[in-house]
């Protein structure tokens, strides 16, 4: 039997659990996280500022395809949505904000060595998908002028 979208989506959002990314130096490490994570997306504007580094996850999109007598070829699409407003720092560069979190979200979706895929350098979210990864354009706008960073990252899920 098929893994249900809501085991699917629950699974993806868990890989941002313990997401971290070091801001410090190798003396000095300065170790972050998000402190907000949610499966409901909400405008950057009614995420207060204490909340940030904020995560929401967005699952708006599934495509199928169908040949005769083979079964569904089933996509289904999500996006993590990040804000962030490090470039309120003095002396900050918020893209260097946005370069370390997208890594440390690439590094979450990785294949772990658990993982039924990880030989074929797939992540099947522990058997549930054929595969996980990010396909498309990430965007990252930095908050250079309103101090308010976003950054969208595209995930592609094939699911049997």
């Amino acid at each position: 039997m098929s893994a249900t979208r809501e085991q699917i989506f629950s699974a993806l959002f868990d890989l941002t659990n313990n997401v971290t990314w070091d801001v410090g130096t190798i003396l000095v490490p300065d170790v972050r996280t998000f402190l907000t994570r949610t499966r409901r997306i909400e405008l950057f504007s009614e995420v207060q500022d204490a909340a940030q580094p904020w995560i929401g996850q967005a699952e708006h999109r599934d495509v199928y395809a169908q040949k005769s007598n083979l079964p569904y070829k089933r996509e289904f699409h999500a996006q993590w949505m990040v804000y962030h407003q490090e470039g309120k720092q003095p002396g900050a560069v918020p893209t260097i904000w946005d370069n370390l979190i997208v890594d440390a979200l690439e590094a979450a979706l990785a294949p772990k060595i658990a993982d039924p895929g990880y030989f074929d350098k797939r992540n099947t979210l522990s058997g549930l998908v054929y595969h996980c990864f990010i396909e498309g354009e990430v965007f990252k706008d930095p908050g250079d002028i309103d101090n308010q960073a976003l950054i969208v990252i595209p995930i592609k899920l094939l699911v049997p």
